[in-house]
């Protein structure tokens, strides 16, 4: 009793797997036919899509589908053919488009919806919404193109992850510098979005850094998830980037529609201003192995701050200060226009990782923000603007494309800790000002220039005006690592000079510290004289 209790169990199971599913399936697709019958006899108007306004072909078509099944349609009967699956004539059920063709041309110019029956629901321009036959050498008929059956879960039936998520945006705003749904997108800025989005690639913003990376694809070779890119014809630049969907198709954000399909391979416009594809699948990266650069990016994501210089936030110089003091011990400048003026100069096809890049005019006149490049045409910097973070950037972005003003490499300004007196004086770096003071639990100035020197075997007058009648003086242009400098402000201020331009000194605010003397608006124009002690 009990086995046929379990025969008749599964075979129950199976009934309703065979014939429960179809029904529901069929019920959906009948609900759109029904829908579509509740316009019979709306007016058909010119881009109309909505039952006050009247109908297009393509607007009775986009206002059912998302009535029914929430699903946003393109306006146009040419745009909705590049959706969904092909279904032969013969295979035709309830809920499928239908296209035809127009009175002088092969192109696709109006849509309907299949009711069964061979009949379809239509707007026509003499009667509005009807519902007509197909039958054999009937208007419609002569003008049949194809059917497609409509997938709400993937539309233009695209595999590629970058597809799948492009043709989740179709409809979003256009944007002159839009990078997000949000604000809306340009063509580029679509681009940059969706890689960064499906296969977490950052690539550059703008259509001419996007065609520094990838592979060269002949339009022959084109495959779904290849990126397009498109030229202005009277300048020869690139102006903008879009994927290919395949079948000619395209998906990009346009000015007019914002983010849409169209077949770029059947348009005069877009054959003419065609420049070239690319297939992207990964993205050269910064050089991470490089010690300067493996500390900076130890701090992506830390919020600029104005005037910051440690890890709870950074301005631009003080972020640059901190990673080249970090990894690698050298000593720049507070400012960036004081930055600009260390190291020596480099061309930009001669860039290297870790060299210093400058800007001007930014947020003020002149040299006002740098960063540190990273490789791969890449910069890490602290940035004041949009994102207020320390995070990385393409250097072809069109900021600062045009902010550009050149290149430093200070990487040679390290210290000569080889020199017993430079040694002793950097490990002392961060010992407070005391006034009075001459040991390590805090210094004036002329105490630490005589605890330094004392610790060599030299013994040194307590004062600087008394350190002036020792050794031989120096010129300013001869100095070498080791010598004393002076400067004249209320009274005679020692430092050890260390190279490079730079000092050992004590700072009332920040104690021990190094200084670039001079770049330094304040140290440079006391400069008094030198002596060699050594």
């Amino acid at each position: 009793m009990q086995k046929w209790r379990n025969t008749c169990l599964i075979l129950g199971i199976y009934f309703l797997s065979v014939f429960f599913s179809p029904t529901v399936f069929a019920a959906e697709e009948l609900s759109i036919t029904k829908t579509a019958q509740k316009y019979l006899g709306f007016p058909y108007i010119i881009n109309g899509q909505e039952p006050n306004q009247g109908f297009s072909t393509g607007g009775l078509t986009k206002y059912v589908f998302k009535e029914v099944k929430n699903v946003d349609l393109p306006m146009s009967p040419r745009e909705q053919f590049n959706l969904g699956k092909a279904i032969d004539r013969k295979d035709l059920l309830p809920g499928d488009l239908i296209f035809f063709s127009g009175m002088n041309t092969s192109e696709v110019t109006s849509v309907g919806i299949y009711n069964g029956n061979d009949e379809v629901i239509i707007s026509t321009v003499s009667k509005g919404v009807i519902i007509t036959k197909l039958t054999e050498g009937s208007y419609y008929a002569d003008r049949y193109i194809s059917a497609k059956r409509i997938e709400t879960d993937n539309l233009y039936q695209v595999e590629h992850p970058l597809l799948v998520e492009a043709m989740k945006y179709v409809g979003t705003n256009y944007s002159s510098n839009g990078k997000t749904p949000d604000e809306g997108f340009n063509p580029a800025g679509f681009v940059q979005f969706i890689f960064e989005k499906s296969l977490n690639l950052n690539l550059p913003e703008n259509s001419s850094g996007q065609w520094s990376i990838g592979t060269n694809i002949s339009k022959e070779d084109l495959q779904p998830g290849d990126v397009l890119f498109f030229k202005n014809k009277d300048t020869g630049e690139i102006t903008t980037t879009a994927f290919y969907v395949g079948n000619g198709n395209m998906i990009y954000s346009s000015v007019s529609e914002g983010v849409t399909t169209i077949n770029f391979e059947q348009s005069s416009y877009w054959n003419d201003r065609y420049y070239g594809a690319k297939r992207i699948t990964e993205v050269p990266d910064i050089d991470r192995k490089d010690p300067l650069i493996n500390e900076a990016l130890k701090y992506i994501g830390v919020p600029y701050l104005e005037g910051g210089k440690t890890p709870k936030g950074f301005d631009c110089s003080g972020f640059t200060k901190y990673v080249y003091e970090k990894a690698m011990g050298i000593h720049l400048s507070e400012a960036p226009e004081q930055q600009w003026l260390l190291g020596t100069p480099v061309e930009k096809k001669d860039i290297e990782i870790g060299d210093l890049v400058f800007f001007k005019d930014t947020h003020r006149p002149g040299i006002s923000h740098v960063g540190i490049y990273a490789g791969n045409n890449q910069m890490i910097h602290a940035s004041r603007t949009q994102t207020a973070k320390v995070e990385t950037i393409y250097l072809s972005n069109n900021y600062y494309t045009e902010k550009f003003a050149g290149i430093r490499r200070v990487k040679n300004l390290k210290i000569p800790e080889n020199i017993p007196v430079i040694k002793k004086a950097t490990d002392l770096l961060d010992v407070p000002y005391l006034s009075g003071g001459t040991t390590p639990e805090g210094f004036d100035t002329g105490g630490f220039i005589q605890y330094v020197y004392r610790q060599i075997g030299i013994e040194l007058p307590r004062y600087g005006k008394d350190m002036l009648q020792k050794g031989t003086e120096v010129k300013e242009g001869d100095l070498q690592p080791g010598d004393l400098v002076f400067f004249e402000s209320n009274s005679i201020i020692p430092a050890i000079y260390i190279g490079n331009e730079q000092i050992a000194v004590v700072s009332r605010s920040e104690g021990v510290r190094i200084v670039n003397y001079k770049v330094s608006s304040y140290w440079g124009p006391i400069y008094h004289s030198a002596r060699r002690i050594l």
